[in-house]
């Protein structure tokens, strides 16, 4: 399990009737995962199961399940970081080292700008003071096309990189006529006179002045436990305009607890937000606390309200500072706007950090809250689904000065929330039709951590320019089939992949595809056999993400992958990915390449094919390059196996500069080798190096 040991809390649950979103409570058990601290924050350890009471309703409950979740000692380093470059992805459990799990909700439709500048200040801190090496970080915008899943350690720079490109997205109105949202809720939802009766007061005094003639003339002519026409209308018009913000963010929201459910560490959804208001009349916050409740995690609301004075060491890397005058905050009450955010983190065990002068030590707390707890399980009492809120109260007897925290309770069952929501994380809406009525791709596209049940490989392969400023793209990847499930038929097995690229600066793109597959062979003694398949896309320069999910439709068993690559400029001296391989090809002009892999792993007995083109190359009075390259194979922090001394590329008639090494790794030893590939530009004087690791296995039998 990684970091920590934890119990599995709950069986596996009937399916629920149609459109209700609800498990049997008599076969489920209520996991509540509760924090103990001493009263200045300090994890308190040592406690056993005697020592927790659990209420629910005002009634005790036996504890049927504890554990213990605990940082182990000396864990936390990040496998990846001392390896810049990785031409292979793979989900397998020997590579992917398990952490903890945090989505960061950048909630820029609830932020002005002066917001969206506090609220990457906040997060930059807590990616600096609050996370581990080895934690998965999933950073997504609700007024985005975007997404960003990295480790903190070896993806710190990304993360930040992605969140810079952030902004507030809210706009508000005038201060003189605009309402708040818990104002448009309390006057278009409950018909609040009182509160009705302050916005008019406030729109005659600040509002523009023929309204204030009008509203002055109404006034006078209506009753007075009337609402005002014109108030009301524009109350009813803020709503409308709450509510579908609202439900953007809440759905992210759910869907960001839905995608955590199967992860057994420490489950954490920070909220960073100047908040939304509590409107019980919406659905979706009890779907929100429900979603938290079956994935047992936890929400934090950092208000970025309250962070303005926040320390300038993280503030002014994101921007000079914004206009901070704004008179509404004189004139209206907007303290309210935030209690929906606050609700949620509350029941969900979370809390909220605002208006503090430690705002460091809070972002610490987050981070030790998700690796010091107790895991406690009871059976709650029989009973169908009732759509109520049941109070969980946890205790620690003779607790005297300690802090115990866990979420307040749960909702038996949620209705299904209204269709037509937009979609939340990262995906435009025209490309995801296909996954809001599919919940378990949906899953797989949230999930920030990786699912291994089909075994994958993946590698990605910027090459050619192609069209004007783009170019072309191929992700070669490959998949265990002996993991698959063939129909006993026909020997047929169906397979859904889908590929989205994520650039850094916004922007997203995907291939979906059925793949249909005839069993021919059976794996020998058992082992993997892997199908390979490959996706072309156009993209100009810069850095993305790809995420590549593989589904057996037969058994549901669902692979994720993801890897970070860059296709540098396409107007400077530059290598074309090299292409490592065993096999060679034909390509379109009937000439033998080498064949693009997902693997970087070459049995002994093999011929090692390297192929690159460079391109960019400054050209001489002859209109042609005059480019040179060698190469150097060595053995992985060891000494050099064997090198060639640079030289000359003969170009093409249109140019274009290639060269295809060819070794016989007979000479080498199994073991982890770089080859080192060296280009040097004598017009322009420019250098070129890169290294690319492989790995050569044993022959078998050898």
């Amino acid at each position: 399990m990684g970091l920590f040991t934890a119990a599995a809390l709950a069986q596996t649950p009937t399916p629920p009737p149609p459109g209700v979103h609800a498990f049997p409570v008599a076969v489920e058990l209520v996991g509540v995962d509760v924090v103990v601290t001493n009263r200045k924050g300090d994890p308190v350890s040592g406690l056993t199961r005697k020592d927790f009471s659990v209420l629910e309703d005002g009634r005790e409950q036996e504890v049927v399940s504890f554990d213990v979740a605990q940082r182990v000692s000396g864990a936390g380093t990040d496998p990846a970081a001392d390896l810049a470059y990785r031409p292979v992805a793979t989900n397998t459990a020997s590579v992917a080292a398990s952490g903890r799990s945090f989505v960061i909700v950048f909630d820029s439709i609830h932020m002005s700008p002066l917001g969206g500048r506090t609220a990457k200040a906040a997060v930059a801190a807590f990616l600096e003071k609050g996370t581990r090496p080895t934690d998965n970080v999933l950073l997504i915008g609700t007024g985005e096309n975007f997404w960003w899943n990295a480790r903190a350690g070896s993806g710190h720079a990304d993360l930040l990189s992605v969140l810079k490109g952030f902004e507030g997205r809210r706009f508000p109105e005038g201060a003189g006529e605009r309402l708040t949202d818990y104002e448009a809720v309390q006057i278009s939802v409950y018909h609040d006179v009182r509160v009705a009766a302050r916005v008019t007061e406030r729109f005659q005094r600040y509002g523009d002045a023929s309204r204030r003639d009008m509203l002055q003339s109404q006034q006078t002519n209506q009753v007075g436990s009337q609402i005002d026409m014109y108030v009301d209308q524009r109350a009813r018009d803020a709503y409308l305009q709450m509510r579908s913000r609202l439900e953007l963010t809440l759905g992210l929201l759910e869907r960001s607890f839905r995608a955590l459910a199967e992860n057994r560490e420490r489950k954490t959804v920070i909220l960073v937000s100047e908040g939304f208001v509590n409107d019980p009349s919406n659905r979706r916050l009890r779907a929100v606390t429900q979603a938290a409740r079956r994935a047992n995690a936890a929400l934090y609301f950092i208000d970025a309200r309250g962070l303005e004075a926040m320390s300038q060491q993280y503030g002014d890397e994101f921007g000079p500072a914004v206009e901070k005058t704004d008179r509404l905050g004189a004139i209206a009450d907007i303290s309210r706007d935030g209690d929906g955010a606050e609700a949620v983190a509350a029941e969900t065990g979370g809390f909220t950090v605002r208006n503090t002068r430690d705002f460091a030590t809070d972002i610490l707390r987050i981070g030790q809250e998700s690796e010091n707890y107790y895991l406690l399980g009871y059976v709650p009492p029989l009973r169908g689904p009732d759509d109520r809120f049941h109070k969980v109260e946890v205790r620690v007897r003779g607790g005297k000065g300690l802090v115990v925290r866990a979420r307040e309770g749960y909702y038996d069952a949620v209705p299904a929330p209204e269709q037509g929501a937009e979609p939340g994380p990262g995906i435009p809406a025209d490309l995801t039709r296909r996954e809001r009525s599919d919940p378990a791709l949906q899953h797989a596209v949230d999930s920030p951590g990786l699912l291994d049940a089909l075994p994958l490989r993946m590698s990605t392969y910027a090459l050619q320019p192609a069209l004007a400023d783009k170019a072309l793209v191929v992700v070669a990847a490959d998949m265990d089939i002996s993991k698959v499930s063939f129909d006993a038929v026909n020997g047929n097995a169906v397979l859904d992949t889908l590929l989205i690229v994520a650039a850094q600066n916004g922007g997203v793109e995907r291939a979906d595809r059925k793949v249909e597959l005839q069993r021919r062979v059976t794996p020998p003694f058992g082992g993997p056999a892997w199908y390979s398949f490959a996706r072309d896309f156009m993209l100009p320069s810069g850095r993305y993400q790809a995420k590549l999910i593989v589904r057996d439709t037969a058994t549901g068993n669902i692979g994720t992958l993801t890897q970070t690559f860059d296709v540098p400029p396409l107007d400077a001296l530059r290598m074309a990915t090299p292409v490592l391989s065993d096999t060679l090809q034909k390509n379109a002009a009937g000439a033998s390449v080498p064949a693009l892999l997902a693997r970087r792993e070459f049995r002994r007995d093999a011929q090692l094919f390297c192929q690159f083109d460079v391109f960019g190359a400054a050209k001489g009075p002859d209109g042609l390059p005059r480019v040179k390259a060698g190469h150097e194979l060595r053995r992985r922090g060891g000494a050099a196996v064997g090198r060639t001394e640079p030289t000359q590329l003969v170009p093409t008639s249109i140019g274009a500069l290639t060269r295809l090494i060819q070794i016989p790794l007979s000479i080498t030893t199994p073991g982890e080798y770089d080859l080192v590939l060296r280009v040097t530009d004598e017009i322009s004087g420019q250098r070129l190096e890169r290294v690319e690791p492989f790995t050569v296995t044993p022959t078998p039998g050898g």
